[in-house]
């Protein structure tokens, strides 16, 4: 959804929405639509601010075993839209928090899919897995551990590590 900041004068501005968004990458995707409520206001005249918050349930395999895992997002975030250009800095900069909650626009339209994308990859786990105890897959096999045992350990007497079992 494009939203037109022109609109936003002292008042606040509530959206409500719910959007569509495929993730990149593969053997993720969304199972429902995100659901966000999103706030804005005038700061100054130049200077809004964007609060917001998301839900969304994504699905993806487990980064061990890969069966399917559902995960639960919330997300809270807030933005301060600066319609002007964006300063150039040195290539030795530190960011400060508020820095990254700076955005810069060079019109006064902003894209709700951008916003909600960029939060929602911020919010899920960078590894995604079924269960705290999952032991995964055999490395030699591929059988999934959780579900049955396989000889593969005891049979590999290739390993370097072997000769510890001689200890």
């Amino acid at each position: 959804m494009k939203i037109l900041l022109t609109d936003i004068n002292n008042k606040n501005h509530v959206f409500t929405l719910e959007e569509s968004i495929r993730l990149p990458g593969e053997g993720v995707g969304l199972k429902a639509d995100i659901r966000a409520k999103l706030s804005f206001s005038q700061q100054k005249d130049d200077a809004i601010s964007l609060r917001g918050d998301l839900k969304a349930r994504v699905i993806s395999s487990c980064g061990r075993c890969g069966t399917p895992v559902q995960v639960d997002i919330e997300q809270n975030f807030q933005y301060q839209l600066l319609l002007d250009e964006e300063p150039q800095v040195e290539t030795d900069y530190e960011c400060t928090d508020e820095d990254c909650e700076l955005l810069y626009l060079a019109e006064p339209l902003i894209e709700s899919s951008d916003i909600l994308l960029e939060q929602l990859l911020l919010a899920l786990p960078v590894q995604m897995i079924c269960d705290t105890a999952c032991i995964g897959l055999c490395d030699q096999c591929g059988i999934n551990l959780n579900k049955e045992k396989c000889s593969c350990r005891e049979i590999n007497q290739n390993s370097p590590f072997a000769i510890l079992k001689e200890l």
